[in-house]
């Protein structure tokens, strides 16, 4: 029975840090996203500006 327990809350507390490393990520994730998002941005302003030279 003991042991049982401590494999249980083993088990707890992996899963309560791979929901941490998870949500982590997470964020990571979205945080890049959000600056490639930028970077397109950018570089559709300066495809934009670039054509515009180019039909002058």
């Amino acid at each position: 029975m003991m042991s049982q327990n401590r494999l249980y809350e083993r088990d707890r507390l992996e899963a309560h840090n791979d929901f941490n490393i998870n949500l982590k990520a997470e964020e990571e994730i979205r945080v890049l996203m959000e600056h490639m998002e930028a970077q397109n941005i950018a570089l559709e302003e300066i495809h934009k500006t670039l054509n515009e030279i180019k039909n002058k």
